[in-house]
């Protein structure tokens, strides 16, 4: 888990009075301790298996069946590990501070969050779960599944993370359901905004790219650059829990329930493993340096080098143009100081102009999945 000892200790303490057990012998060496569930917990979200993981604390399928979910659960209800967003003006201003240390030229000098979706593997789900099986189904990743949506910051904390749809759900659909994230950007001061990619609207407080003809304005061009530049972090930061939580890497067993329990799971943990072993300071690092630190990987499934799997719409949808001043005012300010997409990033773009096509013979576009 890449977790410290000091951080496990930690962890252990919060967990123990939600996941002691009266103490009886389902161990033939004794009884199931804390120390035992968090360690059949951590190592299954890493991507073991619970019938070998059983054999290292000796216990029966079954125990460690329940272990896992009283870890789960455990995790999911205490305070301490709860995703804790901004409560004041103050604190929207310090983790706008993150951004502006990364922000070129302080472009974007009133970013304070990122928001994307991520698009998890799933079984099926059963009619006594769902009365529509194949709204889960997404024909680009030809896979069942849900999407979730996340709000980050600099740092790759989550600010936000929901299971909120189905995987055939595209983000521009899923964000107006997602009363909390809404409410989350909504409650930042006036002066400070979200980015997002081009599957969303543009508004004053959600500023996305550029796309189409527009991209042919190279200050709007320039804004594509500086606004990824940040974005990123919220790529970033799914690609960090994914990497550390390798259960995510195939299809999540098990209810949607007890899904959308397992990734509320990873969420929290991933902000309590950043809280407690960092790295803490990270600005001084540019992104592939940042990606390395962190042992961040592609995944071979997914599109344009990335480590999960972004969700992507099924079919194409008519994008609602909308209307942002500070959008248009970054862009003046572009303009007025003469700033340009950097050399090396055009020809990265330029190798990845090729369109992702699915099996299924559908395409899309980078727009929609971060333009860096």
């Amino acid at each position: 888990m890449r977790m410290s000892p000091d951080a496990v200790s930690k962890l252990i303490n919060i967990l123990a009075p939600r996941i002691q057990r009266v103490e009886y012998n389902s161990r033939s060496e004794g009884p199931i301790l804390p120390e035992h569930i968090v360690g059949v917990g951590l190592r299954t979200l890493a991507g073991g298996s619970l019938s070998d993981i059983r054999h290292i604390f000796k216990m029966s399928v079954g125990a460690a069946y329940v272990s896992f979910n009283d870890f789960i659960d455990g995790v999911n209800t205490a305070p301490e590990l709860a995703i804790k967003p901004p409560q004041s003006d103050e604190e929207w201003y310090q983790k706008n501070l993150g951004f502006l240390a990364k922000s070129s030229h302080h472009i974007m000098n009133g970013t304070a969050l990122c928001i994307d979706g991520y698009f998890q593997r799933t079984n099926m789900p059963s009619l006594s779960e769902v009365t529509n099986q194949i709204a889960y189904y997404s024909g680009h990743y030809e896979s069942y599944g849900v999407n979730c949506l996340a709000g980050v910051f600099s740092d790759l904390q989550f600010a936000h993370f929901s299971v909120i749809s189905s995987g055939c759900t595209n983000d521009n659909q899923s964000y107006p359901r997602d009363t909390g994230l809404v409410a989350l950007i909504d409650s930042m001061p006036p002066e400070l905004y979200a980015l997002g990619d081009a599957a969303f609207d543009v508004s004053e407080r959600l500023l996305i790219p550029f796309t189409g003809s527009q991209r042919a304005d190279p200050d709007k061009d320039a804004f594509n650059f500086y606004l990824s530049q940040l974005r990123i972090r919220v790529e970033m930061a799914f690609g960090r829990m994914v990497n550390k939580f390798r259960i995510l890497d195939g299809k999540v067993e098990g209810s949607l329930d007890r899904v959308v329990s397992i990734l509320t799971a990873c969420a929290r943990l991933h902000n309590f493993i950043i809280q407690e072993d960092g790295p803490h300071d990270i600005s001084h690092l540019s992104i592939e340096e940042e990606m390395e630190e962190l042992g961040i990987t592609p995944n071979p499934s997914a599109p344009f080098g990335l480590s999960y799997l972004p969700s992507i719409p099924d079919q194409e949808f008519e994008h609602e143009l909308g209307v942002s001043h500070t959008r248009d005012a970054i862009v003046e300010a572009i303009r007025d100081a003469g700033h340009r997409r950097p050399l090396h990033n055009i020809n990265r773009q330029q190798r990845e102009q090729e369109m992702f096509v699915s099996p299924t013979g559908q395409s899309v576009g980078r727009d929609f999945v971060s333009p860096r």
